[in-house]
Parts: C-alpha cells; sequence; structure tokens
C-alpha cells in the first residue's frame, strides 16, 4: 500500500469514534442541580470531538496525534470502571476497547504513512 492509499479500517473507527463519543450525553446525571450546564459542556466537548473525528477521516496527522492522546484518556479512565453504573461502564468499556486497539492500529507502518503524507489541501486546480 503506498502512502496516499486510504487504509482499510478507517471509515469504520471513525463511524466507532463517533459512536463512542455520542455516549458521553448517557451519562448526564439530570438529578444534579447543574445539569443542564454539564449538558452544554458535554455538548461542547462532543461537537469538537466530532471535529476532530471529520479531519481523522480526512487523513490529518494532527487529528490522528489526538486520537492517540484521548486513547490514552480512555484507557486511564478504566480506573472508573466499576463506580459507575451499567450505562458508564458500557462507555468506559467500549472506549477502552476500541482505545487499544486504535493505539496499535494507528501506529501500525501502512497507517501510520498514510496520515503522514502530505494532503492536497486545494479545492480546485490553481489557473
Amino acid at each position: 500500500m503506498d502512502a496516499y492509499q486510504r487504509p482499510n479500517g478507517l471509515t469504520e473507527t471513525a463511524v466507532l469514534m463517533s459512536l463512542t463519543n455520542a455516549l458521553g450525553w448517557l451519562i448526564v446525571d439530570w438529578s444534579k442541580p447543574h445539569a443542564a450546564t454539564t449538558f452544554w459542556l458535554f455538548t461542547i466537548l462532543i461537537l469538537v470531538g466530532y471535529l476532530v473525528i471529520w479531519f481523522y477521516w480526512k487523513g490529518r496527522n494532527w487529528a490522528r496525534i489526538l486520537v492517540l492522546l484521548t486513547s490514552l484518556l480512555c484507557l486511564y479512565n478504566l480506573r472508573y470502571f466499576l463506580r459507575g453504573g451499567i450505562i458508564e461502564q458500557v462507555m468506559i468499556g467500549s472506549e477502552a476497547v476500541l482505545a487499544v486497539f486504535l493505539l496499535f492500529w494507528l501506529n501500525s507502518g501502512n497507517v501510520k504513512s498514510f496520515f503522514r503524507a502530505p494532503k492536497n489541501t486545494q479545492t480546485e486546480p490553481s489557473a
């Protein structure tokens, strides 16, 4: 595979990250006094996450690096696995499984070379 060919699994991992990203809305505790603030904070973070996922799907290396750092954070979050309810456990567990895969896959030679290859940022040919 040359550096410009999209690696197999890029779209699938972007979809999986999009799904786990949305799980953040499920853990808002509406019985707390500042639930609306928490919801809007989560919404902003989730939207930023979708922006990163978009650029990841487009093959930007900086987005790959952010995904790798987020994967490390997901593994760190495993310390909360037994503290939460079933929704939190599903969220933390699914993110951790995806994180382990991404940490290996995004550092494989073919995938890394795709992200590091120069991207054409022009939308139309110059005259």
